[in-house]
């Protein structure tokens, strides 16, 4: 029984750092490119 819990334990933290990792360095989200300081934009650096 203590076998078949640390599997399941192992599996579950090697999956979490997989998801990091594809999350972190492969998936990459879609952001905006076009940022111009100095206008009314929010950007707060004036």
């Amino acid at each position: 029984m203590n076998t078949i819990i640390q599997n399941i334990l192992v599996f579950s933290a090697l999956t979490l750092a997989l998801v990091f990792l594809f999350k972190k360095f492969i998936w990459v989200p879609k952001k905006k490119t076009t940022k111009a300081c100095g206008t009314d934009d929010g950007c707060g650096c004036h």
